[in-house]
């Protein structure tokens, strides 16, 4: 964690399940969609989990948001694309993404389990304005009243604050804003088509004035560029100010997908000190060192609990509403 030197400038689906996507629009002439007609929507999350989450679900596979960083870069290689441009061009999309859900949840198999929405992909990155699928899918977890979270970088979801609100009266319901920093200079860097950091402090408190429970996944915190202490410090005074009820840091880790097309944009993008500091970090190892790691998650747990914010485990803990 620096402490003394200021910011830096900065073919897993069959051929047969593929149909063919309307010609793209004007908003869209970048991408390349899939339809997918999915047999299953919910994975289960390997293992029992302490805070309850017990299932996974993702409409899409690829993401527009084109953050350098995203670990799920790693499974466009298994679709037969590339993990770089590829990722953000080629977009696959679980057209009947809320009537499977809704034909598993009748089942029951979720029990009383969590379910995290798009864990691996923005389920409201641009392609959402175009399919609409999360209205589908926040409706049939509110029917069946299972507790979910969602975590997302984009102002979309304020489309569907009404559906949000409609869940938190019968269920456990919690939005994670995604925020590593307020420095615009590093939304441009490493997450171009994202919604601006304002923007997403501005649905935060939008949730929260609808009665929605929401809080913050401070993350990544990148290193050398969000990393500063008085840096962190301003964007937990602002999760607080927006409203959060609880944050969850995350250091930066490249998964081995992202880790090349990370350092390749650092290269073109970012001023020579900051793109030679990230190569010397991670140019053979995925992640910082644990000591660096905890010292950063201490510092953000220790400002929120200045504000009151408890830890993510601790407010899910204390949540914990029977589900018929």
């Amino acid at each position: 964690m620096n402490t003394t030197d200021p910011h830096p400038q900065p073919a897993l689906f069959p051929a047969s399940a593929v149909t063919p996507a309307p010609p793209p629009s004007p908003d869209f002439h970048d991408v390349t969609f899939h339809e997918i007609q999915a047999r299953t929507l919910l994975n289960r999350m390997p293992g029992a989990t302490p805070d309850g989450m017990g299932w996974t679900l993702n409409p899409y596979r690829g993401c527009t948001h084109a953050c350098t960083y995203c670990f799920a870069r790693d499974g466009h290689h298994h679709l037969g694309h590339n993990t770089g441009e590829d990722f953000q061009t080629h977009l696959y999309v679980k057209t009947n993404a809320a009537a499977v859900l809704r034909r598993e949840l009748h089942t029951g198999k979720t029990g009383s389990q969590w379910v995290m929405v798009g864990t691996s992909t923005d389920c409201y990155q641009r392609a959402e304005g175009r399919y609409q699928l999360m209205p589908g899918i926040l409706r049939s977890l509110t029917d069946y009243r299972v507790p979910f979270t969602t975590t997302t970088k984009s102002a979309l979801l304020r489309r569907d604050i009404a559906l949000f609100t409609e869940a938190a009266r019968v269920t456990d319901v919690l939005v994670m804003t995604s925020l590593g920093a307020l420095d615009n200079r590093v939304w441009r860097a490493f997450e171009p088509a994202a919604s601006p950091p304002r923007a997403r402090l501005d649905t935060l408190r939008a949730l929260r004035a609808a009665g929605v429970p929401a809080g913050v996944l401070i993350a990544p915190v990148i290193p050398h560029a969000a990393d500063h202490p008085d840096a962190l410090n301003t964007l937990v005074d602002a999760c607080a100010e927006a409203g959060a009820v609880t944050v969850f840091p995350d250091v930066m880790r490249l998964s081995p997908g992202a880790r090349d097309w990370f350092l390749d944009q650092a290269a073109r993008n970012l001023p020579p000190r900051l793109h030679h500091r990230l190569a010397a970090d991670f140019d053979t190892r995925r992640a910082m060192p644990s000591r660096y790691v905890q010292q950063v998650t201490d510092h953000i747990h220790a400002r929120a609990a200045q504000h009151g914010i408890p830890r993510w485990q601790d407010y899910i803990r204390s949540l914990r509403r029977p589900v018929p």
